[in-house]
């Protein structure tokens, strides 16, 4: 049904792009899953003004770079900025999740830098406005 070849001959427009972050992540952070989280009202198809992110940090040996085999990589030693980490929206709630968002823990100040170890995966619980 959403295949784009479909979508043309049916008239429907394409999907927007929908890039939120200012800038690339460093090349040892990958960002799984950036995606809303419902709603805990009573109507459960209400939008929910949070958002869970899940990042995975890679455990990369950046000493490549110095044989020059085209592997460009600056890491910031699992050290990550949230708060600088979108455009055009505002970071208001900073909360380290279970993976399974399930139970949270403290949050965090909004201007926080978060540490993963390598090969550690974490989830947060955002607030953007």
């Amino acid at each position: 049904f959403y295949h784009p070849v479909l979508m043309k001959l049916r008239g429907i427009p394409p999907l927007q792009t929908f890039a939120p972050l200012k800038s690339i992540l460093p090349c040892d952070f990958h960002l799984l899953n950036l995606r809303s989280i419902q709603s805990q009202q009573q109507d459960p198809h209400s939008p929910s003004p949070y958002t869970a992110m899940i990042l995975h940090r890679l455990a990369l040996d950046c000493g490549f770079e110095a044989q020059n085999l085209g592997f460009n990589c600056t890491t910031t030693q699992g050290q990550l900025s949230v708060s600088g980490l979108f455009k055009n929206l505002d970071l208001q709630l900073l909360q380290p999740m279970s993976l399974t968002l399930m139970h949270a823990g403290t949050p965090l100040a909004n201007d926080s830098t978060i540490s993963l170890d390598p090969m550690e995966i974490s989830a947060f619980k955002l607030k953007l406005r």
